[in-house]
Formats: structure tokens, C-alpha cells, sequence
């Protein structure tokens, strides 16, 4: 799996548990581990993270926010896009979704079938990069990638692979870093905002961490760079309806201010603003909609 169009990290290849009968302790190992070995995270810290991984915490909230926001999960065809540890993947197939699982590294994808095949639910594991889905175009009801594009070669042509496969009407939830924040999630550092490689990997062996995972796994992703690639391929960022719901439907004291703002600056701009807000912030998260259906 050396494909040059993807990023390639060993602790998703290569195999560092057991393989016990006990899947879950199996998954709470190989996430534990991973922040230990691979990103220098103390072990109160990586037992706590590898605690949510098994528990599907982080997919529960997604999952519950995608059911908020009116997003039917039982039936519907869903991608999970980078499936890591399946983590997602287990929870859409718990509500009732037939998923596709996308996930290039061979131990994580081994772990991930074991993980949601023991349901018995709709499921199907694919090994491949998010580059080249291996899926028809208009497929799928929904795509959800959590904390992936940061970790591939082309951030641009993952989000047109996820365009390609949706069908018209579907969703897309996306969860991936911000690198104009302050901060590198993966090591738990200050950084600042598009520090350059080589003097980050000098920062990080300066306070006795290893560069390998920021030269191996870490594609600089921005939150203005993935607003405008998903706004260029035709996506609607469903804030974006939101707040033209509001300004329509909404009342009370923000409502009438924006309503000021869209008379004086234009009809777009109390959007625009809600988007700038998030241009620094530690993350990205939105969802999306494919226009028609």
C-alpha cells in the first residue's frame, strides 16, 4: 500500500495488538497505543481518548447532531469515508444504516470489519484512498469523514470523490483540523497557524517528540481552503440555510441586528460573518448538502 497519492502511517498498517477475541479491548488498545507510540501523548490522556473510541462516544455525538438536523439515518445508504476504527461506521450501522466503510490502512480496516460485522448489519468494508473511491457516482445518501482530510495528499480531491458518490439531496458531515489555529491537535501543542514542516518537526524534537506522524500523516488543511473547495464543487453549508431561516423566521435581538446587516451590507453578509467566525477556530466541522434530489 504505497500509493503515492495518500498518506501512508504505519500505526494504521501495521498490526500492534493481540488480536484477542475481546474486540473492544482490542480497539481501546490499538487507539491507546497509537497516541502513545506515535504522537507522545501521556498515558492518562491516551487512556482517556482511547476510552471514547471504544465507547463510539465522538460518533454518538455526530450521529445525534445528524438526526437533529432532520438527516434520517435508518435506511439510508451511507459512506463512512476514512473509518479509522470504525468507530462511525458501527454507530450508523446500529441506527439502521447500510455503510460502506472507506479505510486504507490495513490494520485499522481489519479492525473495523471485526468491530461491525459482529452486528450483523449492513456493511461493507472497502480498503482504498479517499482519491479514488471505489463507488458509482450518486450512490450514497450520506458521507461522513471524520478526521481524515487533514491526513491525505490531495484534500481537494477527496472532497470531489465525496461530491461524485453522493446523490443529489444527500448530506455530507466533515470533521477535520483547522491548521490556522493555534494549535496541533494530534501532538496536544501550541503551533502556529501553517507553521512551516521542517520547523515544526525542529519544534517537536525541541520538546522531546517525535516529527515522524507530522511528516507522514499530516496535510495542512484550512477552514477557508475546504469552505471555498466544497463551495466550488457545489455544496451548501447547511449554516448557511440556517441563518436564512433565521432571517426569515427568527426573532428576538441577534435576529433583528442581522436583519440590519443584511439591509445595509447585502443579503449574503450575515452569513459571511457566521463563516468568519470560524476561520481561527480549533477544528473544522460542517454540513453540507448536495443541491437537487
Amino acid at each position: 500500500m504505497d500509493e503515492p497519492s495518500s498518506n501512508r502511517q504505519s500505526a494504521y498498517h501495521v498490526g500492534r495488538v493481540s488480536s484477542l477475541s475481546d474486540i473492544d479491548q482490542d480497539l481501546y488498545d490499538a487507539m491507546r497505543l497509537y497516541l502513545i507510540d506515535d504522537l507522545g501523548l501521556s498515558e492518562e490522556v491516551a487512556r482517556a481518548r482511547a476510552e471514547q473510541e471504544q465507547h463510539r462516544k465522538i460518533a454518538v455525538s455526530v450521529a445525534t447532531s445528524l438526526a437533529a438536523a432532520g438527516i434520517r439515518l435508518d435506511g439510508v445508504k451511507a459512506l463512512d469515508l476514512g473509518a479509522g476504527l470504525g468507530a462511525m461506521s458501527e454507530e450508523l450501522v446500529l441506527r439502521g444504516a447500510d455503510v460502506v466503510s472507506l479505510e486504507p490502512g490495513a490494520n485499522w480496516a481489519r479492525l473495523t470489519r471485526r468491530r461491525v460485522e459482529r452486528h450483523g448489519g449492513r456493511f461493507r468494508l472497502v480498503e482504498a484512498f479517499g482519491e479514488d473511491i471505489p463507488l458509482a457516482p450518486a450512490s450514497v445518501d450520506l458521507v461522513v469523514s471524520l478526521q481524515v482530510l487533514e491526513h491525505v495528499k490531495d484534500p481537494a480531491k477527496v472532497l470531489g470523490e465525496a461530491w461524485r458518490v453522493l446523490r443529489p439531496g444527500g448530506h455530507f458531515y466533515l470533521a477535520c483540523e483547522n491548521y490556522l489555529a493555534f494549535r496541533e491537535a494530534h501532538y496536544q501543542v501550541p503551533w502556529l497557524p501553517l507553521l512551516p514542516k521542517p520547523l515544526g518537526r525542529l519544534y517537536l524534537k525541541a520538546i522531546g517528540r517525535s516529527p515522524k506522524f507530522l511528516d507522514e500523516a499530516i496535510t495542512y488543511t484550512t477552514y477557508p481552503q475546504v469552505l471555498r473547495d466544497c463551495r466550488r464543487l457545489g455544496f451548501i453549508r447547511h449554516r448557511d440555510e440556517e441563518m436564512a431561516e433565521g432571517l426569515r423566521t427568527k426573532t428576538g435581538a441577534k435576529w433583528d441586528l442581522l436583519r440590519v446587516v443584511a439591509r445595509l451590507a447585502g443579503a449574503k453578509a450575515p452569513a459571511a460573518i457566521d463563516r468568519a467566525r470560524h476561520t481561527f477556530k480549533f477544528g473544522i466541522y460542517e454540513l453540507f448538502r448536495k443541491p437537487g434530489g
